[in-house]
């Protein structure tokens, strides 16, 4: 037996025989198609083919620039719109990392194509100028470009890829938010496609309010019809609030919240519908379940019933103040991973000799351990030159810069501070006095106040506006540090701001003179250096008292500022002189209880105290007001005339009576009372019979001669009753069977004797 392949994918069997070669061999099938195509182009080729004879499959060709980095290429492939070729060109490289079986020529591949990645993004939209067609880098991330340029990649490969591209964009965004509010939403819809547009959205946080109508018209179609997402549907529409009314239209869409609620009336999910009416204010929560109690017209009743018994249950929760949607998630959860650590530039005089990962407790049970790792640096702004004022625009420091330069040509008199402070940070003065930069020509000296410490202000004294200063660039940095050196303050107020992802946003130091704001986001190596040794140098000086305001918190976010520098304040000999400030979260509140006499309950029981004490003055004053008595047994009868509304209110009743005698019986209450339990427990018990009766009496009502029933309204019998066949089902014949019969019917014989 022999197997040959034949063009393609046709196998042809040719048999020997004993007396030599007795076969021939013959081509079953020819190809339609090259040979060379892949197996997702091959696979539909008669469908093709009586589909569109003139259209035939062909390969697409893509340039692969593997001389280049990503980011020197990304800006011209974008302003020519390839998004293809730039695509195919991300794969490259990406697959090129994924692929490497060396687990650190893999890591190290991984980190340049990151740092590529993130280059060109930095480069395509800048703070002030976006390049023309930069939306084409994601294009990567269409499912159809992706599929079109490598169409026989396995779905885990896929995936590992998308990812890799996705958390490389999404850690360049939460750096960048401000360049990236600058993307134009229509073009990168119209590059990712929707699938893709609605995945980013929650992390790259994307608003729907910078789509055209067509735009929007496009994703709810996708939803709607394509993927049948009801959730995407309704997040979208959520997007979209605040609006006046439901019926009015979201974006000049055809779509509004009142066909939103439509397409979930019929979907039928009350999920859905708590997840909806959970996130409308108050007046569209009252439109929606107006909306919702709608009936027709013609007939006058419930234009859906499921829909009207969903708005019952659901007013009903609001009304005992339950939530519309225990654990409510928000419109756009945050399923993205914990990003990774900001990205640094190589310092010069970087520590390489960072410690081994080690786990500290700063206050025994308060605080989590923290772990210190070392991560690569990465560019933050392509290749542009350095400069030693790169981190500012301009120091805003306490003076004009026009005054200091008017100063400087000699058109007013000249302030020494101003302009000693322009040149420091111009470069052109080699010896800059911080004290004659900040404090004048002498050290300032502190007014003596009403206060009973020496060197500290009044409380009621006012820090003038030329005392703060901004302080944002290294040099500057230094003239803080050399300021508090010459003239150390004797108690010093620090405090910490900070917005995530940053660990720390600024760092407040006040002195009795001097407020400085410092500046901790995004900066560079060198500024960070000179930052840790002015906070280092100020927490372990013990002449000079550190007031802090929550300081252990404090302290962990200094940890984590620092700590991919190596640096850390663990040691004992890091911290002197702290005073920690706390704000009191317990508030004394007055609580006015009953007075005893005034409850059934507590009369009852100072009634007994007396009669078994002899008090017979007590008796007689506690008698001589009646007892107010308890409600009678609950009759059936009498609460079948009272509406559902009255048998609520008395439900409650009946509940907050059960649960004081559960009180008095924890509490060794009297045995009458205990006695009671047993009658308000069947009390309830019948309230809540009688309610459900007429509940289901009012559905009967509203689903008489209809052909469906709900569940809870057919008879209940056991499953096996259920699910036996009718009569006319169990005696029902085919039409053979009865032409069978007919034909051949039973025979009858008659026996003569």
């Amino acid at each position: 037996m022999l197997s040959l392949r034949c063009g393609a994918s046709t196998h042809l069997c040719i048999r020997h025989g004993r007396r030599g070669f007795a076969g021939y061999r013959r081509q079953l099938w020819k190809p339609e198609f090259p040979s060379d195509l892949p197996p997702a182009l091959r696979q539909n080729a008669a469908i093709m083919r009586h589909a569109a004879p003139e259209v035939t499959p062909h390969k697409e060709t893509w340039t692969i620039y593997a001389s280049q980095r990503l980011w020197e290429l990304s800006i011209e492939l974008c302003a020519r719109e390839a998004v293809e070729e730039l695509a195919a060109n991300i794969i490259y490289r990406a697959l090129a990392a994924l692929d490497c079986k060396d687990y650190r020529e893999n890591a190290r591949r991984e980190a340049e194509f990151r740092q590529d990645l993130f280059t060109s993004c930095s480069n395509l939209f800048e703070v002030h100028h976006v390049h023309h067609g930069a939306e084409c880098i994601f294009g990567v991330l269409n499912e159809a470009t992706l599929r079109s340029i490598s169409p026989t990649m396995k779905a885990s490969r896929r995936k590992l890829l998308t990812e890799l591209v996705v958390d490389t964009i999404e850690e360049w965004v939460l750096l960048h938010k401000d360049s990236f509010s600058r993307i134009d939403g229509r073009k990168l819809l119209e590059v990712v496609g929707p699938a893709a547009f609605i995945k980013l959205v929650p992390r790259l946080g994307i608003s729907f309010r910078a789509l055209s109508s067509n735009d929007l018209e496009v994703l709810f179609y996708h939803l709607t019809e394509e993927v049948r997402d009801l959730f995407g549907v309704i997040r979208v529409a959520l997007s979209m609030c605040p609006v006046d009314s439901l019926s009015e239209p979201l974006g000049e869409t055809s779509w509004s919240l009142r066909r939103v609620l439509k397409l979930i009336e019929a979907r039928r999910s009350e999920h859905a519908l708590r997840f909806f009416l959970a996130h409308l204010d108050a007046p569209l929560l009252l439109q929606a379940l107006s909306a919702l109690r709608e009936r027709d017209l013609d007939t006058g009743l419930s234009r859906d019933s499921w829909s009207f018994m969903s708005s019952l249950r659901i007013e009903a929760d609001v009304r005992a103040g339950k939530a519309v949607l225990p654990d409510l998630p928000a419109i756009w959860p945050m399923y993205a991973p914990t990003p990774a650590p900001m990205p640094q530039l190589s310092a010069l005089d970087e520590d390489r000799e960072i410690p081994r990962g080690q786990k500290m407790f700063l206050t025994d049970g308060e605080l989590m351990p923290f772990t210190m790792r070392r991560r690569k640096p990465m560019p933050l702004a392509g290749l542009a030159r350095q400069s030693r004022l790169r981190d500012t625009a301009w120091p805003q420091l306490a003076f004009d810069p026009a005054q200091a330069l008017a100063e400087e040509r000699g058109e007013i008199p000249s302030s020494a501070s101003g302009a000693d402070a322009y040149f420091a940070l111009s470069g052109d003065a080699d010896e800059v006095d911080a004290l004659t930069l900040w404090g004048g020509q002498t050290v300032a000296t502190t007014p003596v106040f009403s206060s009973f410490q020496e060197g500290l202000p009044s409380p009621q004294a006012e820090l003038p506006l030329d005392a703060v200063h901004f302080v944002d660039s290294a040099q500057a940095l230094s003239h803080v540090l050399t300021f508090l050196q010459q003239s150390p303050p004797a108690f010093v107020g620090i405090d910490l701001e900070w917005a995530d992802p940053q660990p720390v946003s600024i760092i407040q130091i006040a002195t009795p003179s001097r407020a400085f704001i410092l500046d901790c986001v995004n900066r560079t190596p060198l500024y960070m250096s000179v930052l840790w040794v002015l906070v280092e140098w100020l927490l372990k000086r013990e002449a000079t008292t550190k007031l802090f305001f929550g300081f252990p918190h404090d302290l962990v976010r200094l940890n984590m500022l620092f700590g991919p520098q190596g640096k850390t304040f663990g040691g004992k000999d890091h911290i002197a002189s702290v005073l920690d400030l706390y704000m009191q979260r317990i508030r004394r509140v007055k609580v006015y209880e009953p007075r005893a006499e005034d409850t059934p309950l507590g009369r009852e029981d100072l009634l007994g105290s007396a009669l078994y004490a002899q008090d017979l003055e007590e008796v007689q004053r506690l008698g001589a007001q009646p007892l107010p008595e308890y409600p009678n047994e609950v009759k059936a009868y009498e609460l079948r005339s009272k509406t559902s509304k009255e048998l609520l209110k008395e439900l409650d009743d009946m509940k907050g009576e059960l649960a004081q005698l559960r009180v008095a019986k924890v509490a060794g209450g009297a045995a009458s009372k205990l006695a009671k339990i047993k009658g308000v427990r069947k009390g309830i018990a019948r309230i809540l019979t009688v309610y459900n009766q007429k509940q289901k009496a009012e559905a009967r009502k509203q689903y008489k001669g209809k052909k469906y029933l709900p569940l809870d309204l057919r008879p209940k019998k056991t499953r096996k009753i259920r699910r036996a066949l009718k009569t006319e089902q169990k005696y029902a014949k085919t039409l053979r069977q009865k032409t069978r019969e007919s034909n051949f019917p039973m025979r009858r014989f008659a026996v003569t004797m």
